[in-house]
């Protein structure tokens, strides 16, 4: 379905897109930065802090709330997928897929976030 007053998406170009989420580390360590990307981790955006990143070095227990602007990639199909990834205080860095980690449950599973959407 085609929303009224907005134009089709076309294939394979670039649009921007304004995104906002969420991340928290365990141990207490802050969250340093957030990327997103719109083109399958071949470029990252660092995203914006907007809450949660004044807290105390080692008791950073809360979410830390983010916002960005990113340029992503229409595909074939018509739909844009984003991916966010967080790194804390000691660089640690959730990884790209849950293969490693992999288990009947999903348990532990902290690989990149990935949402997408249709135009």
């Amino acid at each position: 379905m085609e929303m009224a007053g907005r134009p089709k998406l076309k294939p394979e170009k670039s649009i921007m897109v304004k995104t906002n989420g969420w991340a928290w580390s365990e141990g207490g360590r802050d969250i340093v930065r957030a990327g997103i990307t719109g083109d399958g981790g071949e470029s990252w955006q660092t995203a914006e802090i907007k809450e949660g990143g004044d807290q105390k070095v080692g008791r950073a227990w809360a979410w830390v709330f983010w916002e960005c602007e990113v340029p992503a990639i229409v595909k074939k199909d018509g739909t844009v997928e984003l991916a966010s990834k967080a790194v804390d205080l000691a660089f640690n860095s959730q990884p790209e897929s849950v293969s490693g980690g992999w288990n009947v449950r999903g348990l532990g599973n902290n690989s990149w976030h990935r949402a997408s959407t249709r135009g």
